[in-house]
C-alpha cells in the first residue's frame, strides 16, 4: 500500500470511521464508513485486501483497517463462521459487550442518517440500539436516540414509521426506568 493511501487510512481511523475490525487467524474483516459503509477483508501477512468500494482494493478503507489493527482496535474471534460472516460475529460480540455495541451503532446511526434515502437502514439501526439498551441502559444514549429521531422526522415527516419509532423509544425508556 502506498504512503498516500496509508495517510488517508490513518485519517479515517482517527476520525472514527472504522466501526469494527474482526480478526480471525491471519485475516481481518472490517466495516468502514466512507461515502457509504464499506466492508474490507485484509490478509495480515502480506496486506493483500479486498473492499466493497468502487476501487475494490488498496484503498483508504483497507488502509484504515490496517491502521486500526496496528493500533490494537480489533476483536479476535476464533469461530469458523467469522470468516464467512464477520457481521454475525460482531453482532454476537455486541450482545456480550452492549456498551461497545451501542457506541458503534450510535456512531453508524448518525452517519447513516445523512445518507439513507429511504430511512429503512436508520430504522433498522435505531431498533438495534433499543435492543442493546435493554441489555445496558444508558441515559445519554436515550438522549442521542431522541435527537436522531428528531432529525429522522425532519427528513421523513410523512412517514408513519416515525410515530412507531417514537412509541418504541418511549416504551424502551419507561421499561428501563
Amino acid at each position: 500500500m502506498d504512503e498516500k493511501i496509508l495517510k488517508k487510512g490513518r485519517r479515517y481511523f482517527r476520525e472514527g470511521r472504522v466501526l469494527w475490525v474482526v480478526k480471525r487467524g491471519n485475516m481481518l474483516f472490517s466495516k468502514v464508513l466512507g461515502t457509504y459503509p464499506y466492508y474490507v477483508e485484509l490478509e495480515i501477512e502480506n496486506w493483500e485486501n479486498r473492499c466493497t468500494c468502487p476501487l475494490g482494493s488498496d484503498c483508504k478503507h483497507a488502509a484504515a483497517t490496517r491502521v486500526a489493527f496496528e493500533e490494537g482496535f480489533y476483536i479476535e474471534i476464533g469461530e469458523e463462521y467469522a470468516g464467512f460472516s464477520p457481521e454475525c460475529a460482531i453482532e454476537l460480540y455486541f450482545i456480550k459487550n452492549p456498551e461497545f455495541g451501542l457506541e458503534t451503532i450510535l456512531k453508524e446511526l448518525e452517519y447513516v442518517l445523512n445518507s439513507d434515502e429511504s430511512g429503512s437502514e436508520v430504522a433498522r439501526l435505531f431498533r438495534k440500539a433499543l435492543k442493546l439498551l435493554e441489555l445496558s441502559p444508558d441515559k445519554k444514549a436515550y438522549s442521542m436516540l431522541e435527537k436522531i429521531l428528531e432529525e429522522y422526522e425532519a427528513l421523513f415527516p410523512d412517514y408513519q414509521l416515525t410515530e412507531i419509532l417514537k412509541k418504541e423509544l418511549i416504551h424502551a425508556r419507561q421499561k428501563a426506568l
